[in-house]
């Protein structure tokens, strides 16, 4: 072969080969390539995140549906809020209570005669929740007698009316003694809020009977302001009790 030939083969070798690939397009599909990876990273990460907030959600409304049936958060508008127990009723027995010279039908349970003398009684609840001196009357019914006629609210029960006044933590009830018993007036005297309601305080006050013995709040004389029974006797009769034969 003589040189022409191998310079004509030469040059027919380097027309027929491939192009030598070009660094900037090899560098600009790396980076296309690079680009596409971190967009499916991306989408991965984001979708990643969604399923975790909408497990919170999920777990959240779980948590409030458990919440709203148990037991309320504080700060709750609906947060149950201590209540406050109403004192409970006192209850009457049918037996008789002596005080002499007064005697009562009725006997209130969880009660007992703290002090008596011929001008009133004392009856006070066992509890240890008042004074055990009989002459302190805080929290204590005192039954009294005197001259004066009743005043107040009038009520009638049974056919015996009952004058009801209040004041100062205490409602009074009085009527006039029934036919046969020293003539004047039985006040009694109930602490409020201890467990008497009307209906209780009535009964109890018509169950009072006053025997011989008894006297005036304050001994014979007349406090001011107080009217003989003979005086006070026309303002009565048709108030005062009459008993079946």
């Amino acid at each position: 072969m003589t040189d022409h030939d191998l310079k004509q083969a030469l040059h027919l070798a380097a027309s027929t080969s491939r192009h030598a690939p070009d660094p900037a397009d090899d560098l600009a599909r790396a980076r296309a390539a690079g680009q596409a990876r971190s967009r499916r990273r991306v989408r991965a990460g984001l979708s990643g995140i969604a399923a975790v907030a909408v497990l919170g959600i999920g777990t959240t409304a779980v948590l409030t549906g458990q919440d709203s049936s148990g037991t309320p958060s504080a700060g709750s508008s609906s947060t149950p809020q201590p209540s406050t127990k109403a004192p409970d009723g006192i209850q009457l027995v049918a037996e008789t209570l002596d005080a002499s010279p007064y005697t009562f039908d009725l006997t209130p349970q969880g009660w007992a005669v703290q002090g008596e003398h011929p001008w009133t009684v004392t009856i006070a609840p066992t509890d240890g929740s008042v004074s055990d001196h009989p002459d302190d009357f805080e929290g204590k019914l005192v039954i009294m007698f005197e001259p004066r006629p009743p005043g107040g609210r009038e009520v009638d029960v049974d056919g015996r009316r009952f004058w009801i006044t209040g004041d100062s933590g205490y409602t009074t009830i009085s009527t006039w003694t029934l036919p046969g018993e020293p003539e004047g007036a039985v006040r009694l005297q109930y602490p409020n809020d201890t467990g008497w309601d009307e209906d209780t305080m009535l009964a109890f006050t018509a169950s009072v009977h006053v025997g011989d013995g008894a006297e005036f709040g304050g001994g014979s004389t007349e406090p001011d302001g107080m009217q003989p029974l003979d005086q006070v006797g026309a303002q009565r009769p048709s108030e005062r009790p009459t008993l079946e034969p």
